[in-house]
């Protein structure tokens, strides 16, 4: 079969969220070195154990394992990433809207061309967690039949096939506008809106989390700049002094 005609995919990152089995993570990184992804992250491995792990890579992956990288909490593994879509199995009014992995390409390749990008999967047994759905801008469920969830390895083959495709049908567009703001300034303009909205009464002070996804929703959509982000937080801002919690909020930092 010939080679696909050549792409970048670097900028696209791949977390795994405490990973139980080391031939699992092999596998992972097999798929990133195979679909030409720019590598692999790993947080709280439970057992990174290197001889199954290399099984598993085989040739190709290995250097994808030589470099990869373990990270304390999904927070530090996305800190310098423009976008992330997470992906899970579960569905219901908590998780947000969800969406398929061919759907979610593009958004993903948006990214890429502003920074980094990370496509997030979840431990073996449970998946991701709601708050950790909610430190990613997109939510992804891969469609299936008789079990609601896939392998792990089978999940980013599938996720990574889907972007690489993509990619190769829409070819290398080049980046315009302003590249969009990091990972860690958009969970700040959250946190402060939340901070905000809850002061004036807009969101209730119980789980204002959930009621805030929607507004959350519409924001990432548009791909915010830095300079965006920074306006929406002098909102907030001005409605927190306008409440009188502005020195709580600071507190929080």
């Amino acid at each position: 079969m010939p080679r696909s005609k050549k792409i970048d995919l670097t900028p696209v990152v791949v977390v795994l969220v405490r990973p139980r089995f080391p031939e699992n993570i092999g596998a992972a990184a097999r798929v990133v070195a195979n679909m030409g992804l720019g590598g692999l992250r790993v947080v709280e491995p439970e057992r990174p154990w290197d001889e199954p792990m290399k099984r598993l890579a085989s040739t190709c992956g290995r250097k994808v394992l030589a470099s990869m990288e373990s990270y304390p909490s999904l927070r530090a593994a996305l800190a310098d990433t423009v976008g992330a879509a997470a992906t899970t199995a579960r569905v219901g009014y908590k998780r947000g809207e969800l969406t398929s992995p061919r759907r979610a390409a593009p958004e993903l390749l948006g990214w890429a061309q502003g920074g980094k990008a990370a496509i997030v999967f979840g431990p073996e047994d449970r998946g991701l967690t709601t708050s950790q759905l909610d430190r990613c801008q997109l939510s992804v469920c891969i469609p299936t039949d008789q079990a609601s969830s896939l392998n792990l390895a089978q999940a980013v083959m599938v996720m990574a096939y889907e972007l690489r495709q993509t990619a190769l049908e829409a070819g290398s567009a080049p980046a315009s506008g302003p590249s969009p703001a990091s990972h860690g300034e958009m969970m700040g303009l959250h946190r402060h809106l939340i901070d905000g909205l809850v002061a004036i009464g807009t969101l209730k002070e119980d789980n204002p989390e959930h009621f805030y996804r929607p507004i959350k929703n519409v924001i990432e959509r548009g791909r915010p700049s830095s300079r965006e982000v920074r306006a929406m937080r002098g909102i907030a801002r001005q409605m927190l002094w306008a409440a009188g919690r502005i020195q709580e909020h600071e507190a929080k930092k």
